[in-house]
């Protein structure tokens, strides 16, 4: 029996180690490289392993604590970034009082371009009119869309005209894949019922890439720039679906390959978007389909930057993936605290119209 506890506590130590490593990776996001990334990817299993060792010890051990408390101690920097509690947040002495107009408000959106595929071949309208009705009555102020699809051609695809009467003149797009007076508009697209007075965009591959737009908001100026990161691309429901082995291991190999390949790319795409911020002379509220979660490399280094939105108004856990693995938030808003205040913050997860649910931020000048 001591032989076991010995080698078990042996174990443990080794698992200690591991922990230490990823959180420093995560809290000080000192290298991009991909091993790092899947590293910091571990971070919330190694903390709810520690949290349930404490607890087992608890009951049979209370003596053996010691360890495990330090670690679930140390897992605290990284609480906010998981799970946020609404009652921790309620001030009832002194209420936020706000003139509805000096808000602004941002929904960003992956709408995994409105299912057209689907639409086109089969004609299928479970997801084109329902969504078209959604967006008819949407009240933000911003709506930031990534994997957009427009096409004019088609009345059921012309969301530019759809958006353009609900309100939303004044519209910008990641131009450099369709040029001109193209009929087709996909990837990054923002829509404004503020005037947008400077547009810029860059492309990294596909429909991934930066769009920026300074939107003239009640005298004011801020910096809205709407992101796709590269995206992750997964068959994580071909690996469970698959009764082959074989095939199975197939479809994990290239899952792997491709989380390989995100955490390179995207360690060089957040370069350019920290510069994008470090140079505004406005407020910065970024947003968008990351390909991150909340243990990253990107997502700390915008965090050394920026403060998150989630963190500081979210609920629960907030995940924003409708798919495999469904238990992850990789959409984000970023925001200058320093210059804007956040009034709410929402994970719309009962919108089903994408694999992603829509994010939805309100904001004031500081």
């Amino acid at each position: 029996m001591r032989v076991g506890s010995g080698f078990f506590w042996f174990l443990y130590k080794i698992v200690v180690v591991i922990t230490l490593v990823a959180y420093a990776l995560a809290f000080w996001t000192p290298s991009p490289h991909w091993i790092a990334g899947f590293w910091m990817m571990a971070v919330p299993l190694l903390m709810l392993f520690h949290l349930g060792l404490l607890l087992l010890l608890l009951l049979i051990s209370p003596r053996c604590i010691l360890l495990p408390l330090v670690m679930v101690g140390l897992s605290c920097p990284f609480l906010p970034r998981t799970v946020q509690f609404d009652f921790l947040k309620n001030d009832p002495v002194a209420p936020v009082v706000l003139e509805p107009d000096n808000t602004l408000s941002v929904l960003n959106y992956n709408v995994f371009r409105f299912d057209m595929f689907n639409y086109q071949d089969r004609k299928d309208t479970t997801i084109i009119y329902p969504i078209r009705r959604w967006l008819s009555n949407q009240q933000a102020d911003v709506l930031c869309f990534q994997e957009f699809y427009h096409y004019d051609h088609t009345p059921d695809l012309d969301f530019r005209g759809l958006l353009r009467k609900a309100g939303y003149r004044h519209q910008a797009f990641q131009i450099n894949q369709h040029q001109g007076d193209s009929p087709y508009r996909t990837g990054l697209a923002l829509f404004s019922k503020f005037p947008i007075v400077a547009v810029r965009d860059t492309l990294f591959s596909g429909q991934n890439g930066l769009l920026q737009a300074d939107i003239a908001w009640r005298g004011d100026t801020v910096r809205l720039i709407d992101v796709h990161l590269y995206s992750m691309t997964l068959r994580l429901s071909a690996i469970v679906n698959k009764e082959e082995l074989d095939v199975s291991k197939n479809e994990a190999k290239y899952s792997f390959r491709q989380l390989q390949k995100g955490f390179q790319r995207r360690s060089a795409e957040v370069e350019l978007l920290e510069s994008w911020v470090a140079d505004s002379p406005h407020p910065v509220i970024v947003c968008g389909d990351f390909n991150e979660t909340p243990y990253s490399y990107v997502y700390g280094r915008l965090r050394h930057q920026l403060d998150n939105a989630f963190e500081e108004k979210g609920s629960g856990f907030g995940f924003t993936y409708n798919h495999l693995p469904y238990f992850i938030r990789i959409d984000h808003q970023f925001y200058d605290k320093n210059k804007l205040e956040l009034v709410d913050f929402e994970t719309l997860n009962q919108i089903p119209y994408s694999d992603h649910y829509p994010l939805l931020g309100r904001y004031v000048r500081r």
